[in-house]
């Protein structure tokens, strides 16, 4: 055999070897009785294990304010030859299955509710939700995937859905009234997803070319089309808004939300609550919210698209704890897309800026605290919950006057934002492990070194004090008997400046 020949051989070899290893797939079965004894999905994954090793997997904890979500794992056992079921012996939220050779096995599992009742609040919000008439859950608490997985390149997913009643409307992040989902995954972020399932109402659409989908239920003051049209017009603005046109499918879902009869003290119990999943996002909300609300939040969840997802932020507990960035910024910028695409107008643009985000900051107790002491204690108490998104609105607004001033209006804190995206997206990258980067390129907008800026009012957390501020000739700042920095556009400027 020739020599040139035996490297071709070898590649394909090897190829042949990593393709037969990267599929996974879900059978999904629906078991439920009219008694309300037992409603559980029943789950399979056929995958290919790590040879003669265990293969782990890791099942959630918490998502968001759910806690305890390893109690909605059940029944584990192993299916092919040479497979059996394990658990960690130190990690009660890892399991295991110890296999002999390479060939595939199939992991099987029950997915069971972790509360009582139909009624979904705050608390109970992305556990699984099985119940009689429908079903909603994420990602996480359904689809149990290999640990070794995501150091592929890529691996090909397939999921079946099955013994869903025949009435029944299906949608996820992947696709809309389809039971096969196939798709190829490059990481693990596939399962940041949301499935829904039961008596929804579902709604398709286009923006710029692509399909748009909207799976709704429950009653509401105003009508699904009014929703679907913000959602449409959200979408597309903010698609152009930074020059992404390239997602093949997105999903919106709502489901009906409840304030609990006997909340938690100190915990967030408002009447929406939004969470940006992947190629979709996740509305709750009570019949009671307002329309203006729900504009705000789904331009909110809609820009967790590239802030957070493509911008992954990164650690929220690491030394930068960049929730302030994660969610101040998109609070920011969904606000600044609100006023452009005409949600809102100039009043609605600083009412919410000046009372909601200033005032709210600078008179909370707990303004102050760091960036690191916020994160612990932010699921727990409102008030903390709170001082990332206000501080980090701030800071981006702050920045964003800055930059406007140094540059004569030519920049402003998009261009920055732009410049991050070039970067994060289609990387392993984050904004914690690189947080130099952000500096240096936020620096090269400012004409001056943040670092020390950013240590002290977004670290440390420092409220920024009002001779501070930087403003661009249109914009002029009065200050408070308490002390709060408030903002306007001076008489005779042109709000389309700002509006740039």
């Amino acid at each position: 055999m020739p020599l040139f020949r035996i490297p071709v051989f070898l590649f394909l070899l090897f190829s042949f070897l990593t393709a037969r290893a990267q599929t996974l797939h879900y059978t999904i079965t629906r078991d439920f009785s009219d008694d309300g004894k037992k409603s559980l999905l029943d789950v399979t994954v056929k995958f290919y294990p790590k040879a003669e090793d265990t293969t782990w997997f890791e099942l959630p904890t918490q998502m968001n304010w759910s806690e305890d979500l390893v109690r909605c794992f059940r029944n584990f056992r192993v299916e092919g030859k040479g497979g059996r079921y394990t658990r960690h012996p130190r990690y009660r939220h890892i399991v295991g299955v110890i296999s002999q050779s390479a060939e595939p096995l199939t992991l099987r599992y029950e997915v069971w509710p972790n509360f009582k009742g139909e009624a979904v609040t705050l608390q109970n919000s992305s556990s699984p939700i099985l119940q009689k008439d429908y079903l909603h859950i994420h990602g996480r608490c359904l689809f149990l995937t290999p640990l070794h997985y995501e150091i592929n390149d890529f691996y090909d997913v397939s999921i079946d859905w099955l013994n869903l009643p025949k009435r029944w409307t299906i949608q996820t992040s992947y696709n809309s009234g389809q039971y096969h989902q196939s798709f190829r995954a490059y990481s693990l972020d596939w399962r940041n997803s949301l499935c829904v399932a039961g008596d929804f109402r579902i709604y398709k659409g286009e923006v710029l070319g692509k399909p748009v989908y909207f799976a709704i239920r429950g009653k509401w003051v105003f009508d699904d089309q009014t929703l679907f049209d913000v959602i449409l017009k959200t979408i597309e603005t903010q698609r152009l808004l930074w020059n992404d046109t390239d997602i093949p499918y997105y999903s919106v879902t709502m489901i009906p939300f409840v304030r609990p009869e006997k909340p938690t003290p100190g915990i967030w119990t408002g009447d929406y609550l939004g969470l940006g999943k992947y190629n979709s996002f996740a509305v709750y909300a009570t019949d009671g919210c307002l329309l203006d609300n729900l504009i705000y939040l789904f331009n909110h969840e809609m820009m967790h698209d590239w802030i957070g997802l493509k911008i992954n932020p990164g650690d929220y507990d690491s030394e930068a704890a960049p929730r302030w960035f994660a969610e101040g910024f998109t609070e920011y910028l969904a606000l600044r897309n609100c006023w452009k695409a005409g949600f809102f107008d100039r009043e609605d643009f600083f009412k919410r800026l000046n009372k909601e985000n200033f005032e709210e900051h600078y008179t909370n107790r707990m303004s102050e605290i760091s960036a690191h002491d916020a994160e612990q204690c932010f699921y727990y108490d409102q008030e903390c919950e709170h001082v990332p998104y206000r501080r980090g609105f701030i800071l981006a607004f702050y920045f964003d006057c800055a930059i406007r001033k140094n540059s004569n209006n030519e920049y402003d804190l998009h261009d920055f934002m732009l410049n991050l995206l070039e970067y994060y997206q289609n990387s392993d990258r984050s904004v914690d492990e690189t947080f130099d980067f952000f500096t240096e390129t936020l620096g090269e907008f400012l004409g001056e070194d943040p670092t020390p800026f950013l240590n002290t009012h977004a670290i440390e957390g420092k409220r920024i004090p009002p001779e501070k501020f930087v403003l661009p000739d249109y914009l002029q700042m009065t200050v408070s008997t308490k002390g709060v920095p408030q903002f306007s556009i001076k008489a005779g400027a042109d709000e389309a400046d700002f509006l740039k």
